[in-house]
């Protein structure tokens, strides 16, 4: 059997006053529980696509969060918000116990939906999260906005190279710019509008935010895997060591050497087999 032995089933649900945008891998055979999927503030679903079908036998349930990729925008930018989103869909296409995995902002996320529907989620992975280990006195800085549209492709693959550390074996650039830009004719855009991000951005560093992992890693009662990228900036090995003994008793780590932000991307055969090997001791 080919590791991309399944199908994508892609749909949209009407649930909490949006249209929610959701793509699903359904392997020929499934080895453990389903996971829950959910992408980071720079992507939308499609950052799975590559990483789904080399895992293969794991069924895995990928959603454009609200306001990214084909989903639609009902503004509300708490970790709640997206949390509810997440298991407003799970109530329709996840019945039973799953696995919840999050990438960068969406660790927050994932670490949500598990203290809340504790019953349900039999797991977290995490993958790359964004810790702070000395947060600066007064409010960070925000990114300057990304061009509205791109000329190509290959514009859109420069950006990446540019703007995020780590290596990109092979074509895996390629492959992972293809499956997250967005395609208007002739025009390549980002997934997710400069107002969208800014607006989400403005929220996690505001005084209103619920956006802490230390907090919610206290409350988490399953088991959690943590994936770093061993060159990320955003998850640096300072701040690897602070959220792990935030939760209440060890969790498992694999560091990706040559990663930065993307390991499930930039590693992925590395990603793919820590999770399975996760997921079949979990039942």
């Amino acid at each position: 059997m080919s590791k991309s032995s399944g199908v994508w089933r892609t749909g949209q649900k009407e649930a909490r006053g949006f249209r929610q945008f959701y793509r699903e891998w359904q392997p020929a055979t499934e080895s453990t529980l389903p996971v829950l999927a959910l992408h980071g503030s720079l992507t939308q679903s499609g950052m799975w696509i590559a990483f789904a079908e080399e895992t293969a036998s794991v069924r895995m349930l990928c959603p454009d969060q609200r306001g990214f990729g084909l989903s639609e925008d009902p503004s509300g930018d708490s970790c709640a918000d997206f949390a509810g989103d997440a298991l407003a869909l799970a109530d329709e296409l996840l019945p039973g116990r799953f696995t919840i995995m999050g990438h960068s902002f969406a660790c927050s996320i994932a670490l949500e939906v598990a203290r809340s529907a504790s019953a349900r989620v039999a797991s977290v992975v995490l993958v790359d999260p964004v810790v702070r280990v000395n947060p600066p006195p007064h409010a960070p800085t925000l990114p300057k906005p990304n061009p509205e549209s791109l000329a190509s492709m290959e514009e859109a693959e420069r950006h990446f190279r540019e703007a995020e550390e780590g290596e990109w074996p092979d074509d895996s650039l390629p492959r992972f710019v293809r499956d997250v830009m967005m395609r208007d004719g002739g025009v390549v855009r980002f997934p997710y509008t400069n107002e969208r991000l800014h607006r989400l951005r403005t929220f996690t560093v505001s005084a209103a935010s619920d956006y802490d992992l230390f907090s919610k890693a206290k409350s988490v009662a399953c088991p959690v895997l943590v994936l770093r990228g061993g060159m990320s900036k955003r998850f640096p090995a300072a701040g690897e060591h602070a959220l792990c003994n935030a939760f209440p008793w060890p969790v498992q780590v694999v560091v990706c050497p040559r990663s930065g932000h993307f390991p499930s991307s930039t590693e992925t055969a590395l990603v793919s087999e820590s999770l399975k090997t996760f997921l079949a001791g979990i039942s």
